[in-house]
């Protein structure tokens, strides 16, 4: 088996109806794959949806009880998973071309590489963020444009257009290459990462193995953002809960303590415009506690 795709589904299953079909209608038949979906507690009926995919016999359902989150449910599906390579591929995306073809081919000439992104696009072709850079103390107190003059040697910015295959910090969660053993030798995702941050925990992480994180712009993907997830307060709670976790893990203290204080002031300033963003700030401001984690606010489904 050459790739294992695997992909979570929350209460959007003509997403992942529409992306299995854009996999079939791109791929080679030349390479062998198959396709792992973790449903996450999605409503009955949307569950339902999905078993109109069990006809193939390269597809795997898996159905858990509890929305354990984007790394949690990427775990429970690499469990499953039989590929020499894992895609780990959101389910409101679409292939627009021969994906996996790209990534399989530059991955196996290509030996230092742990980790591929493609070139994602929105629904009206324009480019969206296929990359970025990992948090750093410098950006944060200067801005990305000045620091970048003061670190020119530092990986590209998000608005650079990448024209040939390039080293960046951290890959969109939304498209995943790995290579099998560097992603079983690293541990995977992270699944105290309920809802965001995991691309840069594990980018990071790759790279900290001695891999590289490559961004191939051949590869074109659809992404319709935000299919399963709908932006307000709690949502943005969960992003805080994480960007602190993902400072705990891989910052000093002392950086760690500036870099809360820099966010602290962003909201603070925001907060003059919305009393959305004073809520965060005081959120923010009691340590993003990890028990008000939407994780722990449902229950378990029968």
């Amino acid at each position: 088996m050459h790739i294992s795709i695997i992909t979570v589904n929350y209460n959007s299953s003509h997403h992942t109806i529409n992306m299995v079909e854009s996999i079939r209608k791109m791929t080679a038949s030349s390479l062998t794959y198959e396709i792992i979906i973790v449903d996450n507690a999605s409503e009955p009926e949307q569950y339902d949806l999905l078993l109109s995919l069990q006809s193939f016999s390269d597809i795997t359902i898996i159905r858990s009880r509890i929305n354990g989150g984007f790394a949690w449910g990427n775990m429970l599906g690499v469990q499953h998973a039989m590929g020499d390579y894992y895609l780990f591929l959101n389910n409101d995306t679409l292939f627009q071309n021969d994906v996996l073809t790209l990534f399989y081919n530059y991955a196996q000439t290509n030996k230092d590489v742990g980790l591929l992104g493609g070139h994602l696009s929105n629904k009206d072709g324009s480019r969206t963020s296929s990359y970025k850079k990992f948090p750093s103390l410098l950006s944060n107190l200067l801005g990305n444009s000045l620091a970048r003059l003061l670190t020119p040697q530092d990986f590209p910015s998000n608005k650079t257009v990448l024209n040939v295959p390039t080293e960046v910090s951290v890959v969109s969660g939304s498209c995943m290459f790995f290579r099998r053993d560097c992603f079983d030798k690293i541990g995977g995702f992270d699944t105290v990462f309920f809802l965001y941050c995991e691309e840069e925990d594990i980018s990071k992480r790759v790279w900290d193995s001695g891999l590289k994180v490559m961004y191939l712009p051949d590869a074109h993907i659809l992404h319709l953002e935000g299919a399963s997830t709908t932006r307000n307060l709690a949502i943005e709670k969960e992003f805080y809960i994480s960007y602190i976790l993902l400072l705990n893990k891989h910052f000093p203290l002392w950086k760690v303590a500036m870099l809360k204080s820099l966010q602290l002031i962003k909201l603070l300033r925001r907060s003059f415009r919305s009393t959305h963003y004073f809520c965060l700030f005081l959120f923010v401001l009691r340590g993003a506690p990890i028990k008000e984690s939407l994780r722990y606010k449902q229950s378990i489904k029968i």
